[in-house]
């Protein structure tokens, strides 16, 4: 052969190397799979603070909690003086444990001992423990290499620390901290973490539960081993060696599972805003009450409680536990008629509207209208009652009355600005029934608008320092509430009076003011309570899952309690709502009636009523009447002599309201009569018919 063909050999064999050499380099490149680990999560959901609330198994039924956050410390000196005590310092593959575990096994005769390396391990799991020969073997040495190209050492070990088999369906640090110590594993004890460290190393022979005694041993050793490297002092051995083994796995914690199920919980890691140590209170007390109420066959309830400052729960129990079947129903977004516990909205708006003033009389009387016949609770009319004690009392005629003025389709929009989407039928459907129950909607919705309007008057410090004439109290987007409106509205809430069939709201009395409502659907199948706190607004509802009414399912009664006992494991609200001055105008009102004075009005007060541009009405009761001197008679100075007549302010209502008021006010005096000698044609204005209106037929 010569010189030019022994040179043509040598550049074929270099351009032989290089393509291999090339081909080897893409296919090392790609041989790290593009997803490393493609098992489906656990759902989890941790509490503000990230402590976890609940969770659910993964599609493949495993508890294997997504990756968040880092390896804790001690975890991290665990596992590496356990598992691979070179792990900082080699490349994937420890070429000093391969030689030291070919002697061992050579002199053993059999294989003994491993090599692997936690990088070559997180291939292991990564590919399903395809096997554990050498050619198996020889490709997780590749790919530990090739992972040591792309990932840090701290992503490496935080990627085993995920996916290690930890005993049973327990995958991953996380899952078996909660699983086995009930807590977060930032947390772990020194014993704690070599116990976790030692468990992967054999999870299906060795595992809390079995075989407690050899798993003890195992992690004995490697305390000492943490000992022997000045990872831990001789103080933390001896004090981590009397620490048990657990006995067995605990049950995973459901302290919110409902809210696993809600739309803003997709990703398998959620950090919400409840609070644990309240979760924790509220299900104590919605324990004791369901015991309570399950006696009575009432089995049922779910608790809301949301920041007004975020508008986010920091308390949420969808649903005390029934049957095994309606536990899984979350009752804070079904939905239910609502009884009484939009009314406190109508009379925000009507105060709003102008068409009320905050005190003023409302009638309260036998009322019909077009074949409706609302009834008060009780059963009983007081002729006419204050505006604010009739949204107290939940009076249901006054506020069917003030609906009818109001208009329903024009407090529909309201309800639905206030995020109240289930009211979502026409006028005509609900008619004047929607202010007693006539349409349906959540706990959550409700006792969202509540909030809302607690969040809106809480800003109002901050709106009066930039606000303007044309601004006024408005809030785009939010409602069209004003602050005034709605502070008198929290104001008659704070009354707490209830009609007195329903007596004994008084025990409910607390050191922490709060303004709240309950309502009661028809058929007893509803009991709600909601109540407002400047920090805070409470929702409660109480029922049967499948409708059943039950006698003893009234507001006050049946959800009030609950609502009080929650109020009670809340923070302190400093004050109440500041008293919204630049969006509350002064007024002359009449001091009996509450309306705005008219110039037969003696006896006056100065109110503060909600500022706009509508003309609140006057005081239709005070008239000057023209009397006898005894003030016996009336008289008119073309049938009585004139030095004889006394004109003075008389309250004068009208006979339908006489007829009932007078049974609750004995120092009234009606009007008086006119004299004979001046009868003359004059109207009989002594008797109202209520019913039939005029032009109605009778069949």
């Amino acid at each position: 052969m010569n010189s030019f063909q022994n040179k043509t050999m040598i550049r074929k064999r270099k351009y032989i190397i290089l393509f291999f050499v090339l081909v080897g380099a893409i296919l090392f490149y790609h041989c790290l799979p593009e997803n490393l680990f493609e098992d489906g999560y656990s759902t989890v959901i941790y509490d503000r603070d990230g402590v976890l609330l609940s969770a659910q198994v993964s599609p493949d039924h495993q508890w294997r909690f997504a990756p968040s956050g880092k390896v804790p410390q001690r975890f991290k000196e665990a596992i590496i003086h356990y598992e691979d005590k070179r792990f900082q310092s080699h490349p994937g593959v420890d070429i000093i444990s391969i030689g030291r575990a070919i002697k061992e096994n050579i002199t053993a005769g059999k294989i003994s001992s491993g090599a692997s390396t936690l990088t070559m391990q997180v291939m292991r799991m990564s590919r399903k423990r395809k096997g554990r020969n050498w050619k198996q073997k020889i490709i997780e040495s590749i790919q530990a290499l090739r992972l040591e190209c792309s990932y840090s050492k701290d992503s490496i070990l935080f990627l085993y620390a995920s996916h290690a088999p930890m005993g049973g369906n327990v995958v991953g640090l996380e899952a078996a901290s909660w699983r086995y110590y009930g807590k977060q594993s930032e947390n772990l004890s020194w014993a704690e973490s070599a116990m976790l460290a030692v468990l992967p190393n054999a999870p299906s022979l060795i595992h809390p539960g079995k075989n407690r005694k050899e798993l003890k041993k195992k992690r004995d050793r490697l305390l000492q081993v943490l000992l022997d490297n000045d990872r831990i002092d001789t103080i933390t051995y001896l004090s981590s060696l009397m620490e048990e083994i657990p006995e067995k796995p605990y049950p995973m914690t459901q302290r919110a599972r409902h809210l696993l199920s809600k739309k803003e919980y997709t990703q398998k890691n959620n950090f919400s805003s409840i609070s644990y140590e309240l979760q924790e209170r509220g299900m104590e007390i919605s324990r004791h009450h369901n015991i309570r109420n399950s006696g009575k066959e009432i089995h049922n309830h779910a608790v809301v409680v949301l920041d007004n400052k975020t508008q986010e729960p920091i308390l949420y129990i969808g649903n005390a536990v029934g049957t095994q079947e309606e536990s899984a129903i979350d009752m804070i977004h079904a939905r239910r008629s609502t009884g009484s516990i939009l009314k406190p909205f109508l009379y925000a708006a009507a105060l709003d509207a102008g068409q009320i003033s905050p005190d003023q009389w409302v009638k309260d009387i036998p009322t019909h209208i077009d074949g409706f016949n609302p009834k008060n609770y009780n059963k009983k009319y007081s002729g006419v009652e204050s505006a604010s004690t009739a949204l107290a009392r939940s009076l249901n005629v006054p506020a069917v009355r003030m609906l009818q003025e109001y208009g329903v389709e024009p407090f529909i929009h309201i309800l639905q600005g206030l995020g109240i989407k289930s009211i979502d039928k026409s006028a005509d459907h609900y008619g004047l029934s929607l202010i007693l129950g006539g349409g349906e909607a959540s706990l959550w919705e409700l006792t969202m608008a509540y909030a809302k309007l607690a969040h809106k008057l809480n800003d109002y410090p901050t709106w009066a320092h930039e606000a303007n004439q044309e601004k006024r109290s408005y809030i785009s987007g939010q409602n069209s509430l004003s602050y005034g409106s709605i502070y008198h509205t929290f104001s008659a809430m704070l009354k707490l009076e209830r009609p007195s069939e329903q007596g004994g709201w008084q025990k409910f009395s607390s050191s922490k003011k709060i303004a709240w409502k309950t309502g009661t659907s028809y058929g007893h199948r509803d009991a709600w309570a909601v109540g407002v706190t400047p920090d805070y607004t409470i929702g409660v509802w109480v029922g049967n899952c499948d409708g059943e009414g039950r006698p003893d399912l009234v507001g006050y009664k049946a959800a009030g309690s609950i609502m009080f006992d929650i109020l009670n494991i809340l923070p302190q609200s400093n004050g109440w709502f500041s008293i919204p001055h630049d969006d509350l105008k002064e007024v002359k009102t009449c001091l009996k009636s509450g309306f705005i004075a008219s110039k037969d009005c003696k006896n006056t007060t100065t109110s503060f009523i909600p500022y706009n541009d509508e003309t609140y009405p006057f005081c239709p009761y005070h008239k000057t009447l023209l009397t006898d001197s005894s003030r016996t008679y009336q008289v008119y100075k073309e049938c009585y002599k004139q030095s004889d007549i006394l004109a003075s302010a008389w309250l004068t209502l009208p006979p339908e309201v006489v007829h009932f008021y007078k049974k609750t006010h004995s120092d009234y005096h009606p009007i008086p009569q006119m004299h004979q000698n001046c009868r003359g044609d004059i109207k009989n204005e002594n008797i109202s018919i209520l019913y039939p209106s005029d032009g109605s037929e009778m069949y």
